[in-house]
């Protein structure tokens, strides 16, 4: 049932993708399609599960009839000598049936088919249940794999979009502090403004250089990132909107709390699924290595067909033919083992008392994984609430502070400082939109539930990747209103015109206003 939802998952995944219009950007799911073909963990839970399969197949088959043909060719030549009884010459003509002495030649031809049926072995037929249940377990390791890559996939494709986003932030911070500081440096010129306001806008432009530095080298540490999953070189990605709402939740969910998360996943997580079909393989190899002490008993049969040709009489040949058939039952009793079977099934008794501890494990780690992935989905909701209210506050903050800044009662540190916020808090709540949407696939994949639609729901809400671009020409533009408007403020005290012309107007025309 799993392994067909899956394949619906992926047949739908194809059919989206396929419809995808060829000039949009790398969105996340064309990041899942390439991640299916080359990322090196599902594949090798893949490599896994075939062989596993493969080895049920062969236990199995110890099960089945064995049968075995064989054929043979055999020349045979002689060299005889015939002598009397008292040790004189030889005797002509004393062959056996009237032949001289010298060498003779036969030949043998034979075949036969042979067949072997256990009736009773019950090591063979224990090993097969092992081996069904290290299938089952290799499966439900490939299902955990096709879901964690899922999460891998949103994980790394969004650490790339964060690690951009602080890029363009700390840009924007860098040309926002960069004007200030060229209109600090007008306004020290032009004697409005004392020195230290140059000196903290220029401190603040070089720890803005900084983050811009560590901002980009994230951002190539996340897209190496990428690579080793998708195993190409990241295109133009989609990304979101500054105010993107959250993505819709499945129908399924809605009316889920935390208890019913935990009672979904005990039903089917494949961490679980995957531990208890190891222990289920370990008891039965307990009881193959006890049938070390059983007999065994097989259906035996054969046919097979002799001839053989040989001299016979002077010059003559005669052709033998033997033909057999028997069929029969063969009982093996084992008596003696030197203790090697008593050490056998210790080892499977130890073995099996590690994987019932590894099902109990796995048990409280998935208790552990659905509480922290449910907090997290209701923690990064909540920040993303509160950021948009941040956000809001900054945008007024900011507006005070330059407003204050022309009053001459706030400093530009001050403006600089409100810039900064806004920026940070803008691209904090990304990062917490990020982060709510990796919780959600987190919290599903715990569970067990997590396919190919939460990932297509996420995805609808991502956007072409020039958002940053026109995010940043808002701001330039936004700070050139405001420039404009204060060109046409007079001067008060400690007051800055934010303009290069930084001449007061309440003085005389031309003349630098009084401080």
């Amino acid at each position: 049932m799993q392994r067909n939802r899956y394949a619906v998952s992926m047949l739908a995944g194809a059919l989206w993708l396929a419809a995808a219009p060829a000039w949009s950007a790398q969105n996340l799911m064309d990041t899942y399609d390439q991640a299916l073909r080359n990322d090196t963990d599902l594949l090798t839970a893949k490599a896994e599960a075939g062989a596993a399969g493969a080895r049920y197949r062969q236990a199995r088959g110890q099960l089945l009839p064995q049968i075995s043909a064989s054929a043979a060719y055999t020349e045979v030549t002689q060299d005889q000598t015939f002598e009397s009884p008292d040790g004189g010459g030889g005797v002509a003509g004393g062959g056996l049936f009237g032949g001289d002495s010298g060498e003779t030649s036969s030949t043998q031809n034979s075949y036969s088919f042979n067949l072997n049926q256990p009736l009773f072995n019950w090591t063979v037929w224990k090993n097969r249940g092992a081996a069904a249940a290290r299938s089952d377990q290799a499966l439900m390791s490939l299902s955990a794999a096709e879901q964690d890559l899922i999460v891998r996939v949103a994980q790394a494709y969004f650490d790339v979009l964060a690690a951009r986003d602080r890029l363009v932030s700390a840009r924007e911070q860098q040309g926002q502090i960069q004007r200030q500081l060229d209109r600090a440096n007008a306004a020290f010129e032009a004697g409005l403004d004392p020195i230290t306001d140059q000196q903290e806008a220029r401190s603040s432009l070089d720890s803005a250089e900084i983050d811009a530095i560590t901002a980009g080298n994230d951002l190539a540490t996340a897209q190496d990132a990428l690579i080793a999953l998708t195993g190409r070189a990241p295109d133009a990605l989609s990304t979101i909107d500054e105010n993107e709402s959250l993505p819709a939740r499945a129908p399924d969910t809605l009316a889920r709390d935390r208890e019913d998360w935990l009672g979904v996943a005990l039903g089917n997580s494949p961490a679980v699924a995957s531990a208890d079909a190891a222990w289920r393989a370990a008891r039965n190899e307990i009881s193959a290595q006890r049938g070390g002490y059983l007999p065994t008993v097989d259906l035996v049969g054969s046919i097979g067909r002799q001839e053989q040709l040989f001299p016979f009489g002077a010059g003559g040949q005669a052709n033998l033919i033997n033909e057999t058939q028997s069929i029969g039952v063969q009982l093996e009793m084992p008596l003696f083992a030197g203790g090697s079977t008593v050490a056998a099934v210790s080892e499977a008794q130890y073995n099996a008392e590690q994987a019932r501890l590894d099902l109990i494990a796995a048990r409280r780690q998935l208790l552990i994984d659905i509480n922290n992935a449910w907090r997290d989905v209701a923690t990064t909701r909540q920040r993303l609430a509160a950021f948009d209210r941040a956000i809001d506050s900054g945008a007024t903050a900011l507006e005070a502070a330059r407003a204050g800044y022309q009053l001459g009662n706030r400093t530009i540190l001050d403006v600089i400082e409100a810039e900064i916020t806004l920026v940070t808090r803008r691209a904090d709540r990304k990062q917490a939109w990020y982060d709510h949407a990796i919780a959600r696939l987190q919290l599903r994949s715990a569970a067990g539930v997590l396919d190919f639609n939460e990932l297509a729901r996420i995805n609808a809400r991502l956007h072409g990747p020039d958002q940053a671009a026109m995010r940043d020409a808002r701001a330039d533009s936004s700070s050139q209103r405001f420039a404009d408007a204060a060109a046409q403020t007079p001067c008060r005290s400690r007051s800055l015109m934010y303009s290069d012309n930084v001449q007061c107007q309440s003085g005389a025309a031309g003349q630098p206003g009084s401080r």
